[in-house]
């Protein structure tokens, strides 16, 4: 008997390491899933960050370049041959600064249109980049015009400057259509709508429980949200059944209080609550 007790004893001590062993292979698998996605993360911010001061350094560069144009154009001994090649090593230099600029912001520009979490951030520096490369642009449009009233040609330039702005106002435009677009595009895709009623007034807005599942709901007798805003619901009544289906472990129905027995809908995860419908339909009592 006591064999068979320790057998026993034994069994259950091996099975419950066995499962205690299980749950710790899972949740380190999920750690890492989630270090390995904290590492993809954090090496795309770097990137983005490398891209934004390459193109900062280069504005810099153009404001130096700028300054000794100026240097040379306004000195007492007027200019001189001499002058006139460092005038146009500093046009050559602005150049390349604006065309390096802009293929980054481009690329920059690029990558997030795919991106998500802190995108949003990024794009509000990128758009803040591309209006100060327009505005560097402009200036070296006026710049060449004044060096060329004061006879200082800059032939081999100009075309090259006067295609870049040319171009960027083109992407300046498409980017600023594809902001909107893509503005628009991600308010729809969080779009929602819910209604809230007893069985009469359901019926009478055609949302009886049976015809939810094969009948189109129409928008407009519901109230629209943003989902990712969209929380929680005061529904002012003690008693409440969702009709629209909705994963049980994404939402609660809590009192408000001790005192008020009146229901809140909680949205706990959002993306896992919309996932079966973008409509949410509540009889209450």
């Amino acid at each position: 008997m006591k064999k068979l007790f320790l057998l026993l004893s034994v069994c259950l001590a091996l099975g419950t390491t066995s499962c205690y062993k299980d749950q710790y292979e899972a949740t380190q698998k999920s750690l890492d899933s989630l270090q390995n996605e904290k590492a993809m993360v954090d090496q795309e911010v770097a990137n983005y960050l490398s891209l934004i001061q390459e193109v900062q350094s280069n504005f810099r560069t153009i404001k130096n370049a700028e300054l000794g144009i100026l240097e040379e154009t306004q000195g007492a001994e007027g200019v001189t041959p001499d002058s006139k090649q460092k005038i146009q090593q500093d046009f050559q230099t602005i150049t390349d600064a604006i065309r390096s600029s802009r293929m980054k912001i481009d690329s920059l520009d690029q990558a997030l249109s795919k991106a998500q979490g802190n995108a949003a951030y990024f794009r509000g520096l990128v758009s803040g980049l591309q209006r100060d490369l327009k505005e560097n642009e402009k200036k070296m449009k006026e710049l060449k015009t004044q060096l060329e009233n004061k006879d200082i040609k800059i032939a081999s330039l100009s075309s090259s400057l006067d295609s870049m702005t040319t171009k960027a106002d083109s992407i300046f435009q498409v980017a600023s259509q594809q902001e909107i677009a893509m503005a628009a595009q991600e308010e729809a895709l969080n779009k929602a709508y819910y209604f809230v009623g007893d069985k009469a007034t359901l019926k009478q807005k055609g949302l009886r429980e049976k015809l939810l599942k094969s009948a189109s709901i129409n928008p407009s007798i519901c109230t629209a949200v943003d989902i990712r805003n969209f929380t929680e619901l005061d529904l002012n009544s003690k008693k409440a059944f969702l009709l629209t289906s909705h994963p049980l472990n994404s939402y609660k129905l809590v009192q408000k209080s001790e005192d008020d027995k009146n229901l809140i809908l909680k949205i706990t995860n959002y993306n896992a609550f919309w996932a079966n419908s973008k409509f949410l339909i509540i009889q209450v009592k």
